[in-house]
C-alpha cells in the first residue's frame, strides 16, 4: 500500500494544476480519475477521494493546494523517492495537457514544481 499522505499530495498537486487556468474543466477531472486507476490501481480511492473532497467541498487557493502537496511530500521525504518524483511529474503533466494542451499557467506551475523538488531532495 503507497503512502496514502502522499497519494493525497498528489491530488492537491493535480487540484493546483487544473485549477491553475481559472477553472476546474470536466476534462481534467476525468483525465485524473482515469490516470489514478492507471498509475495507482488499488491505492487510486485515497487520492481520488481527496480530489473530490477539494473540487465539492474545500475548494482551496492554487496556493494552498500546492503548498500542501509540497509539505506532504517534505515530511514524507523517505518514501518519495526518484519513481514517485516522476510518477508525479508524469501525472500533473497528463492532467494539465487534457484541456487545450499545456497552457501557460499550468507549465509555470508545473516548471515550480519541478524546481522546489529539486531544492527538497
Amino acid at each position: 500500500m503507497a503512502n496514502i499522505i502522499l497519494l493525497q499530495a498528489l491530488a492537491e498537486l493535480s487540484y493546483s494544476i487544473a485549477m491553475a487556468d481559472g477553472e476546474l474543466e470536466p476534462d481534467e477531472k476525468d483525465t485524473f480519475y482515469r490516470i489514478m486507476d492507471e498509475e495507482l490501481m488499488d491505492d487510486a480511492w485515497s487520492a481520488k477521494n481527496r480530489f473530490r473532497l477539494l473540487e465539492e467541498k474545500v475548494a482551496p487557493s492554487i496556493e494552498e493546494s500546492y503548498k500542501f502537496a509540497l509539505f506532504a511530500i517534505k515530511t514524507n521525504r523517505d518514501y518519495f523517492d526518484e519513481d514517485l518524483k516522476l510518477k508525479f511529474i508524469n501525472v500533473i503533466e497528463k492532467i494539465a495537457a487534457s484541456v487545450d494542451g499545456l497552457r501557460q499557467e499550468e507549465k509555470r506551475l508545473i516548471e515550480r514544481f519541478k524546481m522546489d523538488l529539486d531544492n527538497l531532495m
